[in-house]
């Protein structure tokens, strides 16, 4: 009798989630493959958007900022214009993670390269993770269901756009961000949420949410130290993003 036979993933739904996986995992390597191969497969324009994002992700996280950069603004390219084909809540809260995925990258760049981090650079990065973060808000309009007032896409952004608010110098903000950020991470990837990973396993979920706690809390930090120690609010920037 066979048992724990593999079969081949050749299907864009299970070459996503293994591209998930792969980043949970921390084999960005892997991920990017995956996610090449998942931008071929996707059966229409906005995964395929979604693919490049992904790929954007994975290549950031390998230090090839370039490459990523190239990925998350084909994302954000195509994302908008299907937001402008027709504006619902799947358009809008893809463009919103695109253009937050553009700004997580923006923000990786200033923690990782001193010639980067200035005030212009930093206030680039938080307009892109707050507009993405008011695009997921405004998909919601589109939505009916009550379990649909948080968004998955919400927890993975909100602390991030608190680290960069606070390298901006809005502490106030940051610290609401981050406070928030806390809160949504006891949700996050939650069955409660429409919007979670249906695929994922409870031991997964519980990582989810302790990794958006890290975040939240690292949020909280980093608007309390930046204003006197920009680098170590950069370090911890650095090591959450």
């Amino acid at each position: 009798m066979e048992t724990n036979e593999q079969r081949p993933i050749n299907d864009f739904p299970s070459v996503m989630e293994a591209v998930l996986k792969a980043i949970r995992e921390k084999d960005f390597e892997q991920a990017a493959i995956l996610a090449s191969l998942a931008y071929n497969l996707a059966p229409n324009l906005s995964e395929q958007a979604r693919a490049a994002r992904d790929l954007s992700a994975a290549y950031r996280h390998q230090g090839d900022y370039d490459e990523s950069e190239k990925w998350a603004t084909e994302a954000v390219e195509q994302h908008k214009a299907l937001v402008e084909e027709e504006e619902n809540r799947s358009t809008l809260r893809e463009l919103g993670a695109s253009v937050a995925t553009l700004g997580t990258l923006q923000l990786q760049l200033i923690v990782t390269d001193p010639s980067y981090d200035n005030q212009e650079n930093s206030q680039r990065a938080t307009e892109n993770l707050s507009k993405g973060l008011r695009y997921i808000e405004e998909s919601r309009k589109h939505a009916t269901d009550k379990d649909r007032k948080i968004d998955q896409y919400d927890i993975n952004f909100t602390a991030r756009t608190g680290f960069a608010e606070a390298l901006a110098g809005d502490t106030k903000r940051s610290l609401a961000l981050g406070a928030r950020a806390v809160r949504l991470a006891f949700l996050s990837e939650s069955p409660k949420i429409d919007t979670s990973n249906p695929n994922m396993a409870i031991e997964e979920r519980f990582k989810a949410k302790a990794r958006a706690l890290m975040r939240g809390v690292g949020a909280v930090a980093v608007a309390a130290v930046a204003p006197f120690n920009r680098e170590l609010a950069k370090s911890i920037v650095k090591k959450l993003n």
